[in-house]
């Protein structure tokens, strides 16, 4: 094929790409169209359900809406109760949590005290009595 740049004509030899069709993609004025993929290019697999805020959706833009939507069985099972054995590590994860909340609290308290910014060190001071009991 002969193409022209800035009126320079030079030959390019485009290659040949094998297409394999995929799976329906719509229809457009009564005709079936499909996806097609270079062949080297694997089809995309179907994309586990997602959930946002409790809705379902799919990454996959060739995914159908009823794939897409439709509620995985995984979402119809009842969400486990912590055992007693888990009971100490989550008490514990807790406090530390809470104990880094107050640290970084104290730190930000001790940096606005410094600058002189009155209305941040109110700010922190409201936050800190929010979290009251922890710290």
């Amino acid at each position: 094929m002969e193409f022209s740049y800035r009126g320079v004509k030079y030959e390019k030899d485009l290659p040949s790409l094998e297409m394999t069709e995929g799976e329906i993609g719509g229809m457009y004025r009564g005709q079936a169209w499909n996806y097609r993929y270079p062949r080297h290019i694997p089809v995309p697999h179907a994309t586990p359900h997602l959930k946002y805020r409790g809705v379902n959706y799919c990454a996959n833009p060739r995914a159908t809406a009823e794939a897409c939507y439709a509620a995985p069985a995984a979402d119809r099972v009842q969400p486990k109760v912590r055992s007693n054995s888990t009971q100490p590590q989550a008490d514990q994860l807790e406090e530390t949590h809470y104990r880094n909340i107050c640290r970084r609290l104290e730190h930000r308290l001790q940096v606005a005290r410094r600058s002189g910014d009155r209305h941040l060190v109110k700010m922190l001071e409201a936050e800190q009595e929010l979290i009251g009991p922890y710290c």
